[in-house]
């Protein structure tokens, strides 16, 4: 049995041939609606700026949504640093204590222990914040 290579085929194209055509299409379409317009120059702008001022009007609200919701996850990423940030701080107490009972403290354990302490911080932070605001 013999092995057949496989043909390769390239195909070049000028990368300006279709942009050019495209132009020329949207020149041409442009001069035809403005000979069968129906309505008069005036008419015509004045629809196509109430047209422009609706839609800058939905980018803008758009905008101000996107931006907020950004906002809002910004501030859920930093609470989450400041916690993980809390949790591997090093407690010299706590891995005193740990070593003082003779328990072995594997990083797991270790871990565990600091995220307890750091989310149970975090509660009585917000709970005394409720406390104040009420």
């Amino acid at each position: 049995m013999r092995e057949r290579g496989r043909e390769v085929v390239y195909v070049e194209r000028g990368g300006d041939v279709s942009a050019k055509w495209f132009l020329w299409g949207a020149l041409a379409g442009a001069a035809v609606a403005l000979l069968y317009a129906p309505a008069t120059g005036e008419q015509t702008r004045r629809g196509v700026q109430r047209r422009l001022r609706k839609l800058r009007a939905m980018a803008e609200e758009k905008m101000d949504e996107l931006t907020e919701h950004l906002g809002e996850r910004r501030q859920r990423v930093e609470d989450w640093l400041e916690d993980a940030e809390e949790a591997l701080e090093l407690d010299d107490e706590g891995i005193e204590e740990e070593e003082e009972e003779g328990a072995p403290v594997t990083p797991r354990a270790e871990l565990e222990e600091r995220l307890a302490r750091a989310r149970s911080r975090r509660r009585g932070v917000a709970d005394a914040s409720e406390e104040q605001g009420a």
